[in-house]
């Protein structure tokens, strides 16, 4: 366990529920490795207290930073003074670092690691295509991410039309050449990546929020949950033959820029 004492700095991750987080033994783990007096510690906060907690938040001292998960990620952006690139393109944030006035800086790593654990299992996404179901903060994120990274289509699914629009639109306004489209949540056989970018899955009950009686035998199938470990959505493609991307994967790429981010650790 990381040893704590009155100089040690200290990292929240906010999020509702917070139980499936695996934030904690990676952060802290990280910086036991770097011999960096730091702690990350979970706090439960539902969406109508987010506002009172980061208000909270910014009179710590020792406090480096949040990080942000489900549901905060679009929300957090409005208590940020300043935004990275990569948020203010995705308008959404998963760490905010608190600066020496108080103030909030946001910034967004979900796109960028998902894309870096893609990448680090030797699946391209250069000249592929993909669909994402979900359009929320992380769905946000891996859609931008994906473009950069050369995606040449990408389907979107998501219950709310209005985020589903929302979402198409700022990805068709980037003038890109990836083609953009709107689709249900049934994997098809042009999807040669296929990801679950919603909550739908942490539960034993949830129903599988991804149809993939259609999905094509190469087809990459990601689930960016984190608990479990391996989702209904994931056994489902296993027992398909299909290969699998798990979501500790983009937390594992993430883990070292947003502690870097936080100048916790120095930049790779």
């Amino acid at each position: 366990m990381t040893h704590t004492d009155g100089e040690t700095r200290i990292v929240a991750i906010l999020g509702d529920p917070i139980v499936q987080a695996k934030s904690p033994q990676l952060f802290n783990a990280l910086f036991e490795r770097h011999g960096v007096n730091a702690a990350l510690v979970p706090f439960h906060v539902p969406a109508t207290n987010l506002e009172r907690v980061l208000e909270g938040l910014r009179g710590v001292a020792n406090l480096a930073g949040v990080v942000v998960t489900v549901p905060h990620k679009l929300h957090a952006t409005a208590y940020a003074t300043q935004l990275s690139d990569t948020a203010q393109q995705t308008g959404a944030v998963n760490c905010l670092r608190r600066e020496a006035d108080g103030s909030w800086t946001g910034a967004m790593f979900d796109g960028v690691g998902f894309v870096k654990g893609l990448e680090g299992r030797q699946h391209i996404v250069r000249g592929k295509s993909a669909l994402i179901v979900g359009t929320g903060g992380a769905g946000v994120a891996v859609a931008h991410a994906l473009i950069d990274a050369g995606i040449v289509s990408l389907d979107l699914f998501d219950r709310s039309a209005a985020s589903l629009q929302r979402l198409a639109g700022s990805l068709r306004a980037r003038g890109s050449k990836t083609v953009i489209g709107e689709s249900q949540a049934c994997a098809r056989a042009k999807h040669d990546l296929v990801v679950n970018a919603t909550p739908c899955g942490m539960h034993p009950d949830d129903p599988v929020p991804i149809d993939l009686a259609e999905a094509a035998p190469h087809a990459v199938i990601a689930d960016l949950i984190m608990k479990p470990a391996e989702t209904r959505l994931l056994e489902n493609a296993k027992a398909r033959g299909l290969a699998v991307h798990p979501g500790r994967y983009l937390l594992e790429n993430s883990v070292e820029p947003m502690a870097a981010f936080l100048g916790l650790i120095a930049p790779a």
